[in-house]
């Protein structure tokens, strides 16, 4: 009979009596906190720290066919774009083992089965190449790129590397920023996120976030940090962030994540007239902080808004005020940490049963 199981992403292992049919990859979303530091007066450029939430996924499964196929609506071009630039930097291998010679001759049918809200706040953009080139990866049974490898084989981490490494690793994370020489910001500072603590992510419906060529176009208009300011956004990190985590301190945290927020968007003021990208992501903000919520803020451009709570009652309070309070103006869903980061779920059977 047909079993399926989960397996660790690095496992490679292979058993004679294994016949693969499918693999999917499932993962979690990003949430971006905000960055250190914008433009060249800084040593290590941007930096920042973020978090991966359990829910909106992105699932991606890889399955045999003639010819490389790829189902999906419109997430299916930047799919297929990732996979070329895989192809690209992969194809003598796969030229040796399989006797492939165009990207379009890949034995591999990918179905895009889930993906969050684009452009919004979730790095759906980085989760979906990621996980569209581990699958392919594991399903060809070639070895499985690590972070850096394979984010600059599909062209991610040039600003952060959090949606790279908590693809791998899920949890808490605080990229160091990026030297010149670096393809990938080092991974500075990893750890679990609290189970109890729970996120409420808001979307509202007339607030845009920021992405492809309007963004690269707006981080070369903003103002440069400097050494000194990328020092106090770090501070913030390090002394009332990263602590309160660690120490369970749901107070320190909320008022540090907060204060971090608020200042690494000040950094963008000249874009977004302000902290929050536009009146209608300010508003929310001020509302959930009256509300009685502190750790709320705006993830990347937004429009995604984000609110950690002590627990799930606590989340479910702030549910329903947001509901009474929007109605259908805003999209509200709930959430926990990933800790772990992506899946690979395998589909099976045993030779014999192909006999």
């Amino acid at each position: 009979m047909p079993s399926s199981y989960c397996v660790n992403l690095w496992d490679s292992r292979t058993e004679s009596q294994r016949v693969l049919e499918q693999i999917s990859i499932s993962t979690p979303s990003r949430l971006h906190f905000g960055m250190f530091s914008i433009g060249d007066l800084v040593l290590r450029k941007f930096g920042g720290i973020g978090l991966m939430i359990d829910s909106p996924r992105t699932i991606v499964t890889a399955s045999s066919s003639e010819r490389l196929e790829i189902r999906g609506g419109p997430e299916i071009h930047p799919c297929r774009a990732s996979v070329k630039r895989w192809f690209d930097r992969l194809s003598f291998p796969l030229s040796a083992s399989l006797s492939i010679e165009s990207m379009d001759e890949i034995p591999v049918c990918i179905e895009i089965e889930s993906v969050p809200p684009r452009h919004c706040g979730f790095g759906s953009g980085t989760q979906l190449a990621l996980s569209t080139v581990m699958a392919l990866s594991k399903f060809l049974k070639l070895s499985v790129p690590g972070p850096e490898e394979l984010a600059t084989i599909i062209g991610r981490g040039k600003r952060s590397g959090i949606g790279s490494y908590g693809f791998y690793h899920g949890g808490f994370l605080v990229d160091r920023g990026r030297l010149p020489n670096e393809r990938l910001a080092p991974l500075d500072f990893h750890t679990s996120f609290p189970e109890p603590w729970t996120i409420v992510c808001v979307l509202h419906k007339d607030a845009n976030g920021l992405w492809g060529d309007k963004e690269t176009s707006a981080f070369d208009q903003l103002p440069k940090t400097t050494e000194k300011q990328r020092d106090e956004m770090i501070e913030i990190v390090r002394e009332r962030i990263i602590p309160g985590i660690l120490q369970r301190n749901f107070d320190s945290f909320s008022e540090g994540i907060y204060e971090f927020g608020r200042r690494s968007g000040m950094m963008y003021a000249e874009i977004q007239n302000g902290p929050y990208n536009g009146p209608q992501i300010g508003d929310l903000i001020e509302r959930i902080r009256g509300f009685g919520v502190k750790a709320v803020g705006q993830s990347s451009w937004g429009p995604c808004v984000f609110a950690i709570t002590r627990n799930d009652g606590a989340a479910q309070q702030l549910v329903g005020f947001l509901r009474s309070h929007y109605g259908n103006q805003c999209v509200v869903m709930t959430a926990k940490s990933d800790n772990t980061g992506a899946r690979c779920i395998e589909k099976i059977t045993s030779e014999k049963d192909h006999t």
